[in-house]
Formats: C-alpha cells, structure tokens, sequence
C-alpha cells in the first residue's frame, strides 16, 4: 500500500506477520517500488531488479548505491506511529 505521511512517500508491505514502511522510491533511479514484488523477506524494484531486505534495507545486487530507507512502525491506541530508523 502507497502512502504518504509528512512528505514521505512510502510502502507499507506485509513481509509474513510484520508489516514494513520503506521508502516507495529506488534509491537508485526512483522508481515506483509499490509496482515491484516483495518475495521471502525481500523488495524487487520493477526497474533493475534490485533486491531490498526488509530487516535492514539492504541491496543486492548492487544496483543502488544505498541501502533502501526503512521506517519502524509502533501501534498505539491512537493509530500508527513511523519513526525513521
């Protein structure tokens, strides 16, 4: 799901019982990551392929020259809370 939260657009994607906020852009060529697949514990970019951990945010191969910018999410009574890792 494609959101955007204080001018960051992110992706909320379910990984097994969690749920991850990410950047929604490649940190490579920015590319949509909503349009990719999240496969075993990891985000493909639609674009080059590039495969994004969703513990850590890291790349392989190394299409970017980042790691993918992750958020922690907390729930409260009052809704959800992202603070950047």
């Amino acid at each position: 799901m494609a959101i955007t939260v204080r001018g960051y657009h992110l992706l909320l994607v379910r990984d097994g019982e969690r749920i991850v906020a990410a950047e929604r852009a490649c940190p490579h060529e920015g590319a949509d990551l909503s349009l990719g697949q999240c496969v075993g514990g990891r985000l493909l970019c639609p674009r080059h392929l590039a495969s994004f951990d969703l513990r850590d945010g890291s790349v392989s191969p190394g299409w970017s020259f980042r790691a993918l910018r992750l958020f922690e999410i907390e729930s409260a009574s009052d809704g959800l809370w992202l603070r950047m890792k």
